[in-house]
């Protein structure tokens, strides 16, 4: 779990620019939850597992980034193709999010 926590954060700066107060931020406004630095410090020691849908949120930031680290440039038409592969979930109030696991 500390490889995934450690490649969102890697990923939030270098795929999508932003810090990891802004990850956070993200986070936090698109769950409705109240993500802490202090939590993010707890997942990356291993103290604490991210829920099912942190761990999605992180994955599905993660993918893009992860494919060019292994020489893969995919398009945003197969990176689109591929998450709607994936488990998608609507939740009641109409966001969506991409379910990984």
């Amino acid at each position: 779990m500390r490889r995934l926590v450690e490649s969102w954060i890697k990923a939030e700066e270098e795929q999508h620019g932003n810090s990891l107060a802004k990850a956070i931020a993200r986070m936090n406004e698109r769950h409705g939850v109240r993500l802490t630095h202090s939590r993010v410090a707890e997942w990356r020691r291993g103290v604490y597992v991210p829920s099912q849908v942190m761990l999605s949120e992180m994955l599905n930031r993660v993918l893009p980034w992860a494919l060019l680290q292994a020489g893969i440039d995919a398009s945003n038409d197969q990176l689109r193709a591929l998450k709607e592969c994936l488990w998608v979930t609507e939740e009641k109030d109409g966001r969506r999010y991409v379910e990984l696991v």
